[in-house]
This record gives structure tokens, sequence and C-alpha cells, in this order.
């Protein structure tokens, strides 16, 4: 029975981690300590914080491995270079400040499971002027590991020709990370980020940033009501469908069919459960926040997806792995 105990403690001590790590992030500890040593008092000077709180709070960095520490002084962690400051290799600070806000979400579970809906708290957060700007970020950081990969996994599928040049387009796209992978990877390709007007102006900055405005443009609209356009090579769909309807994303895929040319392919993009409901910790957990965080958005199945590509006419689905990515996967499908 110990080895039970054991496992729910664990279980327990898994929002007290998640905080810390939150704290440390948007203290700034790490920015802090990513290229020189600081004592306590120092670091506490200068991120204007309580010295004996602080001491605490870097006692369980120390701990959980973000921070390292030389007799007084503490510096960062290669865990914490790599991963929570700008400029690491695999920088996860963004994503991290995200979560900060759906952390409190979580803290409402018990109501939206006994009502079935979003708790009105949970919109609190999406009222900041800054939310969508932030969210997206959020999410480039992701997109720049896996759009390289994205584009190599689809590369034989695609036509091999320059002119005239491969058409995308990018249905809540948000970010614009993807269809910037795939401008870099396919030359003259050009790609459309689809998507409502205030993340379609992140989309732009990001663009602009990367310098692909030549290649990828943005179009401000609702694909529930707007028509996608015509003769696209490839639709992206990442993480849209899950906040859908059964209604509303099979109509959707309905025009994503319309929209592309014969031959053309449907790369869809998401978290999967089993026909039952069940599914991995990971892919469970996502379901449960889709009903924190969304008005009517779930994780479907597979076979649910594959039966919508095939009623909207596509041929029959395949899966296509990411390299490296063993849990990432594109469900995608033919004209």
């Amino acid at each position: 029975m110990s080895e039970y105990r054991e496992r729910i403690q664990e279980m327990l001590n898994g929002y007290r981690i998640t905080q810390t790590l939150i704290t440390c992030v948007e203290l700034g500890i790490f920015e802090q300590l990513k290229n020189e040593r600081a004592s306590v008092s120092e670091l506490g000077q200068s991120l204007n914080v309580d010295i004996a709180a602080l001491t605490r709070l870097l006692n369980s960095a120390t701990a959980l491995g973000l921070v390292e520490r030389d007799g007084q002084y503490y510096h960062a962690s290669p865990l914490a270079c790599a991963c929570l400051v700008p400029e690491g290799s695999h920088y996860m600070g963004k994503q991290v400040k995200r979560e900060a806000a759906f952390y409190r979400r979580w803290s409402h579970l018990t109501e939206a499971v006994r009502t079935g809906q979003r708790p009105t708290e949970n919109t609190t957060d999406e009222k900041d002027p800054n939310w969508v700007r932030n969210f997206e970020l959020a999410l480039l950081e992701t997109a720049r590991i896996n759009g390289p990969l994205v584009a190599k996994v689809l590369e034989p599928l695609l036509p091999q020709r320059v002119e005239p040049p491969l058409r995308v387009i990018d249905v809540g796209g948000g970010h614009g990370g993807y269809s910037i992978a795939l401008a870099e990877y396919f030359k003259g390709l050009q790609a459309v980020v689809f998507e409502l007007p205030a993340a379609a102006e992140v989309a732009r900055e990001v663009i602009a940033t990367a310098n692909r405005e030549k290649q990828v443009s943005v179009q401000s609209g609702d694909f529930r009501v707007d028509s996608l356009g015509d003769n696209f090579d490839l639709v992206l769909l990442f993480g849209v469908l899950a906040s859908e309807t059964a209604v509303t994303a099979r109509n959707l895929l309905a025009e994503v069919y319309r929209a592309l040319v014969p031959g053309g392919i449907v790369a869809i993009r998401g978290f999967y459960l089993k026909p039952d409901g069940s599914g991995t910790v990971e892919t469970t957990l996502i379901d449960l926040h889709l009903l924190l965080s969304s008005d009517s958005g779930k994780a479907h199945s597979v076979e649910e997806m594959i039966a919508w590509l095939q009623e909207a006419g596509f041929q029959q689905p395949t899966t296509l792995a990411l390299p490296g990515q063993e849990r990432d996967s594109l469900l995608v499908a033919q004209k």
C-alpha cells in the first residue's frame, strides 16, 4: 500500500512543482542567472523581492534542477539555459507564462464537471488586450521546432514544382510559424495564414520579423462563415478541429475539400482519443483542458476524424509521424 500512497503523493506534488517553475519564470530568475552567478541578496535586490522568501524558492528550484548552487552563489542550470531563457535552444518561457493562466483555470475543474460548461471565471484572462498575442507567441515556440519536421514529412506528398508556385492555406494558423517553415523549405511556395483579426495581427508581426512577406500573406476571416478561397495544393488544420463541434468540424472539412485542387492534401494535427473516450494521460488531460477553456471543444478520435474526411470526399487518410516526435503525428488525406 505504501507504493500506492507514493504514487498519489507524486500527483499531489505536481501543482507545487508547476507553480515553482512558473514563479521562477515570472520573476525573471533565469535571465538574471544565465551568464553569471549571484548570491541571494544580490538576486533579491535586482528582482526587488523578499530575500528570505527568495531563498526558499531557490532551494526548491535547486532541488528541481532548475538552478545550481556553488556555496552562497546560484546560477541557472543547463536545463534552464536551454529552455527558460530567450536565447535558449529550446526556449519555452512564453509557454510557461501561458500555462500560468491555464493553471488558474484548472482550479475550477470541479465546477466544470458539475455543470458540464466552461466556468465563467475561466474567461477572465482572455479580456486582457495582450492575451491573443501572448497566446500565439507561446504556440510559436513549438512551431519553430516542429515546423521544419512538418515540411519534411509532407514533401513526398506535394507536387515537385516551382512554377506555378505551390499554394498553401494555414486555417487558424495563428502565429504563422508553420507557413514560414514551409516557405523556407519549398522554393517559391506561396502561403496564406487565415485567421481571426486579432491573431492575424500577430501573424503579420511574426512574418515581418522572419522577412517572409513575399511568400506568406495573411487573410483575416472566420472559417465558420467565410470562404477559404480556391486552388490550394495544401491545407493545414493544426489544433483547429479540437475547438469545434462535430457539425462545425464537418462543415469546415467540406469547405477544405472544395478549396483544394484535385490531388490536393489536407494535413491535420491534433491529439486523439480512442473511440470509447479513453486515451493516454496527455490526450485525456487535453480533453479536460478543452472543457475548461472552450465552450464546445473536445479531443476527437482518429476514427471519428477519418469518417468526417471520407464524408467530405477525401480518399483514405494516412498518419505520418514527425521525425523524433513519437507522440506527434499528422493525419493527411488527399482530394
